[in-house]
């Protein structure tokens, strides 16, 4: 696991009442992953999730004035169903593409209640970091958790 740095990453944490591989399924399945993934007002119109490193890691999100967000990355890691790397370095097949915003790096730990999810994200430098909590980190990140929640524990009640 790499190390916090509190200059260029942030990270976030909730226990999703769900089991690890239900939560892997919200990532895998592109007619789950677009239920939770951005918080109300913006969606996700296409994604393609290849859980395998060197995968694809695309999503694209209509913002809520209309345009569109491209977002091409790739999975560095993808260790079934414990831990997701991806990155937007990068695109599909491990090609290198420029510029990077950030690497995210999921761990999903099994707990009392559920599933203890992690979201380590590390910027290249405080700038980028900045410009992410600017976004609405924290609270962005966390509406999806809550979304991923509900939709997770209603796969496994359903």
């Amino acid at each position: 696991m790499p190390e916090f740095n509190p200059e260029t990453d942030l990270e976030i944490a909730r226990v999703i009442r769900s089991a690890p591989e239900t939560i892997w399924r919200c990532w895998a399945e592109p007619e789950l992953f677009k239920q939770w993934f951005t918080p109300p007002g913006v969606e996700v119109t296409d994604c393609e999730n290849v859980l395998e490193p060197g995968g694809r890691a695309y999503t694209v999100m209509k913002l809520p004035d209309g345009s569109q967000m491209p977002l091409d990355g790739c999975f560095l890691l993808a260790d079934f169903p414990r831990r997701l790397v991806y990155t937007d370095a990068m695109v599909a097949g491990f090609r290198p593409k420029g510029e990077a915003f950030m690497c995210v790096d999921v761990t999903l730990t099994p707990v009392d209640g559920g599933t203890r999810y992690h979201a380590h994200v590390m910027h290249p430098g405080a700038d980028q970091r900045q410009a992410h909590l600017d976004m609405g980190f924290e609270e962005g990140w966390g509406t999806t958790f809550e979304q991923l929640d509900r939709l997770a524990a209603g796969l496994e009640a359903g």
